[in-house]
């Protein structure tokens, strides 16, 4: 596969899947936010990694303030095509919709299995991921839900061309491991990577994010700026 059908493929292939969603719900509800976030990455060993985040988002609409958390993740290469990790975010919301509006407290505990490989200068990548979501200091009403969620991601080495191409697609569904009647929302990202050392890098992306199986779908756009910071072994410096 050349580089140039892959690119005809990926957007041919988003520009059907949103013409499906926009034929099932013709009104939508748009916003505009922006997702900052601050990674650190640590190798323990050379198959066992640890990862720090913690993220700060912005919308357009209503007060600016909508989300923030902070979350821990330990990922272990079982074998040199599978990934299995495990993760914790504890986040902050505004709800700023209806009468009853406020800050609301979540803890979110989540596990995945990623399995991956290389093709040519292509790298993909399949993720399924399980989350438990609980609302804190509520005990009547909680928001809380679980999820499953379905991510194929890949990108491109292009030689002598520092800012590669990053593509995902990602699905989800509520409660169930596969339901049509779970399929809820659908997010694409398109990116790329700028690193400045061995160490530090800049990850940006587009993503467009939107709900289905609902009478007026709310759609995202959204871009993502998030630094990346990785801790250095000694044989590494």
């Amino acid at each position: 596969m050349s580089t140039r059908h892959y690119f005809i493929l990926t957007a041919l292939f988003c520009h059907l899947l949103l013409l499906a969603q926009n034929d099932q719900s013709p009104t939508d509800n748009q916003t505009f936010e922006s997702w900052n976030a601050l990674q650190i990455q640590y190798a323990l060993t050379e198959k066992l990694s640890l990862g720090l985040e913690a993220q700060l988002r912005l919308k357009s609409v209503g007060d600016s303030y909508n989300m923030s958390f902070f979350e821990a993740q330990a990922q272990y290469e079982l074998q040199p095509f599978l990934d299995l990790g495990v993760g914790y975010r504890n986040s902050d919301r505004l709800d700023d919709v209806g009468k009853k509006q406020g800050h609301e407290k979540y803890n979110r505990f989540f596990g995945f299995a990623q399995a991956k490989t290389t093709f040519n200068r292509f790298d993909f990548r399949f993720r399924v991921q399980h989350q438990v979501k609980t609302q804190r200091d509520v005990t009547n009403d909680s928001k809380d839900n679980n999820r499953w969620r379905y991510k194929f991601s890949s990108n491109y080495n292009i030689p002598n061309w520092e800012l590669d191409p990053r593509l995902s697609f990602e699905f989800f569904m509520l409660d169930e491991f596969y339901s049509a009647e779970a399929y809820d929302k659908f997010r694409l990202s398109l990116g790329s990577k700028k690193k400045f050392s061995k160490t530090s890098s800049l990850s940006f992306k587009y993503l467009y994010e939107k709900e289905v199986g609902v009478i007026v779908p709310a759609s995202y756009h959204i871009l993502s700026l998030r630094f990346e910071y990785r801790i250095a072994k000694k044989e590494d410096q």
